[in-house]
């Protein structure tokens, strides 16, 4: 009987070293492809985190013009294009908090000089501030909203490779549980009546 325990325990212990390095395998396997996947969208986090100046030289300008030009063609949307366009909607969203009151004003003008003055002082300058805090307020939520995506994307990334990663290893340990299941050679075995 010793003979066979002691064989079972030793092919117990073989079948254990075998899993340990199959999961140390998967382990290091996954852990290499996350640190990959990581290492590369830091980089390209790096990248696309650099603030969008256009106005810095006139390369910077040209290459922003054309990477907006881009971004406005881009029917399929295959390629994000809000960092690129903000410069762009925020001038835009000035130009409208000015051009506004601005119109207005005139307008006013045109039926009394007094009601084209009140106007001016009294609402078209508070106009213009609340357009343009609220075009800067609405461009920052798009930029955070940018933000929040690539980050979501980044977090589903490494939950399909962790997921991988455990179902790597659920294989194993289920045939490993079936394989003690199957040797049951700590169960005692019930003594028979004595008579």
């Amino acid at each position: 009987m010793a003979d066979q325990s002691g064989g079972k325990s030793a092919e117990i212990e073989e079948v254990d070293e075998l899993d340990e390095l199959l999961a140390e395998g998967r382990w290091a396997a996954f852990k290499e492809a996350a640190t990959r996947r990581m290492s590369r969208r830091i980089a390209e986090d790096e990248v696309s985190e650099e603030p969008v100046e256009p106005f810095s030289s006139p390369g910077a300008f040209g290459s922003w013009s054309v990477d907006a030009i881009r971004g406005l063609l881009d029917l399929q949307f295959h390629r994000s294009a809000t960092r690129t366009l903000l410069p762009l909607a925020y001038l835009l969203g000035l130009a409208a908090a000015f051009t506004i009151p601005i119109v207005g004003t005139v307008g006013l003008w045109r039926i009394s000089a007094w009601l084209g003055i009140v106007f001016a002082l009294v609402f078209a300058v508070p106009l213009g501030l609340v357009i343009a805090a609220v075009v800067r307020l609405l461009l920052e939520f798009v930029l955070n909203a940018s933000r929040l995506a690539a980050r979501v994307e980044h977090i589903s990334d490494m939950a399909d490779d962790l997921f991988q990663a455990l179902s790597d290893v659920a294989e194993p340990v289920n045939q490993l549980s079936k394989d003690v299941q199957a040797v049951q050679f700590w169960r005692f075995r019930k003594k028979s009546p004595r008579k």
